[in-house]
Order: structure tokens, then C-alpha cells, then sequence
């Protein structure tokens, strides 16, 4: 079998004829060396609890958790709290840049947000006000159904932290500036 020669040019030009990979495989690749490093346990009800004790008992805790989340969770040494909040952020933010730059996935949102964003592995009971800072049009959220009515029991740690995270000026203000940037 003869292997035929390619000059770098060529390849270069035949490697930008490939599509880009799904921002799900890379958001899922980025995971793998937390997950198998052994030190990363899995989020629980308990971390979030208290993450909301403390942002409802101590302004200043909230103040800080406001500017900077991730600084905040771990100057109260909750560790692996703070890199759970980054790994979140950093995904949010590339939704956030994907839904400014990518027309086709605007349209999919906006015909069926829900869908979108389960696909993207976001939990359904944070949809509205993830859409709210995304700044998408006001029609969007409303397709919405009522999703407290479909939620049974408590919610989920990942889908609250979400919430909480969502509170965060700091947060909302990095997404929106990634959505402009893109």
C-alpha cells in the first residue's frame, strides 16, 4: 500500500475542509481529566444547601459571591464547589458565545428552547432566566411552559446551583459580554 505525500499546505487545506466537532463533544472532553482524577466527587444537595445559607445569611458573603463566585465559594473553602462554578461559567459562556454567533442555533432555540438547552445538558428549570441574560427575544422565554407546575419534588443540586449562579452580576455580565464578543 503506498501512502501518497502531502505537502503541508495540502493538509492544512484539507484539515479546514473539516467541520469543527460539536460543542457538546468538547464540553464532554474538557470533563474527562476532572472525572478521572479521582479528586472530583459528585455535587450534592448538601453543597448547595449551604452555598444558599450563606448567600441568604451573609451580605457580605453575597457581595462577594456577586463579583466573583468562584473566589467567593472557595475564600470559604468549599474547594470543590469552586471548581464545579468555574466548569459551569466556562460552559455558559460558550453557550452564550455559540447562541450570539450561530444563527441556526438561535432559530433552534427560539422554535424550541427546552429542547436546546436539555440537549446541552442544562437543567429545563433554569431555561428562563438562562434565556433572560442570553438576551434573546422576549417571544423566546414565553414559548416556555410553566415549569414549576412540571416540577416534581425538589429540584435538583445542579439545577439549583445553576440558579444561584445566574444570580451572580459578575456572571450575567461576563455572558453577556461573551455573547458580544463572538
Amino acid at each position: 500500500m503506498v501512502i501518497p505525500h502531502y505537502n503541508e499546505e495540502r493538509l492544512v487545506r484539507l484539515l479546514r475542509l473539516l467541520r469543527a466537532a460539536p460543542l457538546e463533544w468538547i464540553r464532554r472532553a474538557q470533563r474527562i481529566p476532572a472525572e478521572l482524577g479521582g479528586r472530583r466527587r459528585t455535587l450534592t444537595a448538601r453543597d448547595v444547601e449551604e452555598l444558599g445559607r450563606r448567600l441568604e445569611r451573609d451580605p457580605s458573603f453575597r457581595q462577594q459571591f456577586d463579583a466573583n463566585p468562584v473566589a467567593a465559594v472557595e475564600a470559604a473553602a468549599m474547594y470543590e464547589l469552586g471548581l464545579r462554578l468555574q466548569r459551569d461559567i466556562q460552559e455558559l459562556v460558550a453557550l452564550a458565545e455559540r447562541v450570539a454567533r450561530d444563527d441556526a442555533y438561535r432559530a433552534d432555540l427560539a422554535e424550541d428552547p427546552l429542547a436546546v438547552l436539555a440537549a446541552a445538558g442544562l437543567p429545563v428549570g433554569s431555561a428562563e432566566p438562562l434565556l433572560q441574560v442570553l438576551v434573546l427575544p422576549t417571544e423566546v422565554p414565553a414559548l416556555l411552559p410553566d415549569v414549576e407546575a412540571h416540577v416534581l419534588g425538589e429540584r435538583a443540586p445542579e439545577e439549583r446551583l445553576l440558579l444561584l449562579l445566574l444570580t451572580s452580576r459578575a456572571v450575567v455580565e461576563e455572558l453577556r459580554a461573551a455573547a458580544r464578543r463572538a
